[in-house]
């Protein structure tokens, strides 16, 4: 199988398994859209990329900012974060030069809005589980996963299946949280437990812990 395929069916995969975990139709719908025109492009995308940079993989029709982004990362990393973390293989981020962010991020308010649902929701048992790749011998699915949409908003949540969290012992504590604007442009968060300082046993959004606190004042 050729790049342009195999990148392809990765966007295909994602967009199934969106679909499948009960995600947004519009963002299943971009993806496939996306698949399509990349399988039918002559050009190959390293080539493109290599010669025009992300803006060369934007022009293809279906891929816009964010999921130009998807492309340069798995070009340039061989994986793709949302991809792993749908997969339910979560790992702590690698870097990425050409990942676009959000031009504005989600108010912390709103992220812990999501925590908290998610967390209900995955104790009452009321999220699809999947079967994590890493740090799972037996392929039981046990991680919850939660995809919601709030204004322009997409968002994937899931308990952390990283090493750290594995050690720490916080795999049902720290809570990622991916989000995509209206142009799948992609950022994380997590959210945990604050164990020290006057913040201790409140929930906040990592790096954004006094923005968590007046948004709950």
């Amino acid at each position: 199988m050729d790049e342009n395929r195999r990148i392809a069916e990765q966007l295909r995969e994602a967009a199934q398994l969106i679909d499948a975990q009960g995600g947004s139709a519009y963002r299943v719908a971009a993806y496939r859209r996306a698949a399509d025109e990349t399988a039918r492009l002559l050009t190959p995308l390293r080539a493109l990329f290599d010669a025009q940079g992300r803006a060369g993989l934007q022009a293809i029709p279906g891929v816009g900012a964010g999921i130009s982004s998807a492309i340069a990362e798995l070009l340039i990393n061989g994986s793709w974060s949302m991809l792993e973390a749908l997969r339910g293989a979560h790992a702590e981020p690698r870097p990425h030069p050409h990942r676009e962010p959000p031009a504005v991020l989600p108010g912390a308010a709103l992220l812990l809005e999501i925590d908290r649902q998610y967390r209900e929701k995955a104790a009452a048992g009321k999220l699809p589980l999947i079967a994590p790749k890493r740090f799972n011998p037996g392929g039981k699915p046990w991680l919850p996963v939660m995809h919601a949409q709030r204004g322009e908003w997409h968002f994937t949540a899931l308990f952390s299946n990283t090493a750290r969290a594995h050690q720490l012992g916080h795999t049902h504590d720290w809570v990622v949280i991916y989000f995509y604007d209206g142009d799948h442009r992609e950022g994380q968060c997590t959210v945990v437990t604050e164990t020290r300082g006057a913040l201790a046993g409140r929930r906040v959004v990592r790096g954004r812990e006094l923005e968590g606190a007046k948004s709950a004042a």
